[in-house]
């Protein structure tokens, strides 16, 4: 699941400057304190070269000068370091109908958090409402701009398509709309590929360039990283998993949800084990897994992981992963779940990954908004922008 640029690639000199930012950002995220020399080491780029871009973020706050290093004969260095609280950020998620706004610093830390319901015939005025009592409830530190990450896509223009609460806004910018009404600039990603830049950076995929992360939630999706790169396809719609086929001849696709997605998601579990004994109001994967022991049960916990079996197998056949990471409602599975998930896998896919559970929850989400070519002051944040 993806989402697509807003403009091309920057060219010249303002490219330059953008990928420099993001690259001292990034370095100073990870190893800061660090001198200028070191941090020239890091980036690749002479300390002339690093001038004005470490001078324009010590002037916005975002980096910090952290007294006098070790000296190595000569006068001692000015060391660098990242500041998380130089602002904080708004980001909004979507689960099914339920909205989300979370407030959180640079390194992705929680600050407050608010959430609820948004009517699909009017989402805007419920996710304004929203950004408003985050905006009252937490002035400091100053909120610089709003992360919306929504299952589907945003198209060039900013409309989304594949996200069957946000249908209302039929083709309206949702990012132009929500800028408008809440004073801040708006970027639009997509969920899933913020929670696997998340889980790559500090959780179940910190020490791999190549995975698949598959969710499950109020739908399915995938996020492709190859090389260390998120992979978006020629319009945006890369790991789309949800319209995998159900069987053959594939059916026509016909509108936001796909008829593996239907069947297994968490509505669509819920619905099967509603059908089977008449009630299923809770948590439905973490229903299978209690309930093993029943044979009805078990036989829809087998076909369950069979299904997301099948969509890492075909992610595993395409893109030759050395991880795969299932996340939400997948964790729930529990242990046995999850090794029954991975020979599965193991057994069908040509050079079987690893198959492993995501790590951070709701946290993956927030180190993923806050990624630094998400956050750099150079970039265009007024606009749908492509993160990692």
């Amino acid at each position: 699941m993806s989402e697509v640029n807003e403009r091309s690639a920057p060219t010249g000199n303002e490219a330059l400057r953008r990928i420099r930012t993001d690259a001292v950002l990034a370095a100073l995220r990870e190893h800061g304190p660090v001198s200028r020399t070191e941090l020239a080491g890091l980036t690749g780029y002479r300390p002339s070269s690093l001038t004005e871009i470490v001078r324009e973020l010590i002037a916005s706050g975002h980096v910090l000068e952290a007294g006098a290093g070790d000296s190595s004969g000569g006068r001692r260095p000015r060391m660098l370091e990242f500041n998380p609280a130089a602002e904080s950020l708004i980001a909004v998620s979507l689960e099914g109908e339920q909205a989300r706004v979370s407030v959180v610093d640079l390194a992705g830390e929680l600050l407050g958090a608010h959430s609820r319901a948004v009517d699909p015939h009017e989402p805007l005025d419920g996710l304004v409402a929203l950004i408003d009592q985050a905006l009252k409830e937490h002035p400091r530190p100053r909120p610089g701009r709003v992360v919306f990450s929504l299952p589907g896509v945003a198209t060039a223009e900013g409309a989304v398509t594949l996200s069957p609460v946000l249908e209302a806004l039929g083709g309206r910018s949702l990012t132009d709309a929500l800028t408008e009404r809440v004073g801040l600039p708006v970027q639009v990603s997509n969920d899933v590929n913020l929670i696997a830049l998340g889980e790559r950076e500090r959780g179940a995929a910190a020490d791999v360039d190549d995975l698949v992360l598959i969710y499950v939630g109020y739908g399915i999706g995938a996020a492709v990283v190859s090389g260390g790169t998120l992979c978006r396809g020629a319009a945006g719609f890369a790991g789309e998993i949800g319209f995998l086929p159900a069987g053959l001849p594939p059916t026509p696709h016909t509108g936001g949800r796909g008829e593996f997605e239907r069947r297994w998601s968490v509505p669509g579990i819920r619905q099967a084990l509603s059908e089977m004994d008449g009630d299923s109001t809770g948590a439905p994967v973490a229903e299978l897994a209690a309930r093993a022991g029943e044979p009805a049960v078990a036989a829809l916990r087998r076909q369950v992981i069979e299904a997301w079996a099948y969509a890492a197998i075909v992610c595993a056949c395409v893109v030759n992963p050395a991880r795969v990471v299932f996340a939400g409602a997948a964790t729930e599975l529990g242990p046995d779940g999850l090794a029954e998930l991975a020979e599965l896998v193991g057994s069908a896919a040509p050079s079987a990954p690893e198959v492993v559970f995501a790590e951070l929850g709701a946290q993956a989400l927030h180190i993923g908004a806050v990624s630094p070519s998400l956050m750099s002051p150079a970039a265009n944040t007024t606009q749908p922008s492509r993160e990692g």
